[in-house]
């Protein structure tokens, strides 16, 4: 049914993967349609109690925007690109269910903000997280407003002003992980914690999800309309373009 996801269910517990391992699960146009249908049957389907979010592969939950589709956006082109974010995002943010992100090795960019978009984080102990968009011209809005939410604005601009990274032991440290284990054990700790909370009461699961909700949306929506004028701007006037060119001739 699926070409770059892969759906499967156990009773009420549905685990989705990004399946490009090939390209480090980067997230694709195509891809993202293929998750974002998934997410809908989540929502729509009362019987799925608890969602798990991974990744392919030994290498990486998600490096992020598939940069081959990005690099040649005009700014009209990617304030469009915005909008089909938050449009995905969104759909993240209204599941009812809890949702978990069990995160292996890389988890950058647009992966990273996947994963900061789960309820709960789960680390294998290679895993990486990460804003490195700076380092292409464009800017982190998004990253930085979740990762505020996540561990505080101190530490969430240092990683989209720098972009560097976080490895396991210090994204635990700073709250942004619950758990760190051996990656050979990530899907057991991260299904054994799915099916423990799809077993607690729906309605008042739903009720704490939804009111989470609504502490952020004011800020994810004001963050989604800057965020449109940040792009339109840094793609205009080609920051975008030569980072993402540097960045795929491997120049960087």
């Amino acid at each position: 049914m699926y070409e770059h996801i892969v759906w499967e269910r156990t009773e009420n517990v549905v685990v989705v993967t990004l399946n490009r391992p090939r390209v480090l699960n980067a997230l694709s146009r195509a891809l993202k349609r293929e998750l974002a249908e998934a997410l809908g049957r989540v929502k729509a389907d009362e019987r799925i109690r608890a969602l798990v979010l991974t990744g392919a592969g030994e290498q990486a939950f998600s490096a992020g925007q598939d940069l081959t589709e990005a690099k040649d956006m005009s700014g009209p082109e990617a304030e469009e690109w915005v909008r089909e974010y938050e449009l995905l995002y969104d759909q993240v943010r209204m599941l009812d269910v809890p949702v978990i992100a069990a995160v292996n090795g890389w988890a950058m960019g647009a992966g990273c903000q996947l994963a900061l978009l789960a309820d709960i984080r789960i680390s294998s102990e290679n895993a990486r997280y990460g804003m490195p968009e700076i380092r292409d011209g464009i800017p982190a809005v998004f990253g930085l407003e979740l990762l505020w939410n996540t561990i505080g604005m101190s530490r969430g601009l240092y990683l989209v002003l720098s972009g560097d990274a976080l490895d396991a032991r210090q994204a635990q440290e700073a709250g942004l992980t619950i758990k760190t284990v051996p990656r050979a054990q990530l899907m057991t700790e991260a299904l054994t914690l799915a099916r423990t909370l799809a077993g607690y009461a729906p309605i008042a699961m739903k009720q704490n999800k939804q009111y989470a909700r609504r502490r952020t949306e004011a800020d994810f929506r004001a963050c989604a309309r800057f965020c449109e004028s940040a792009h339109h701007a840094s793609f205009a006037a080609g920051d975008a373009k030569r980072g993402m060119e540097a960045f795929l001739a491997k120049k960087r």
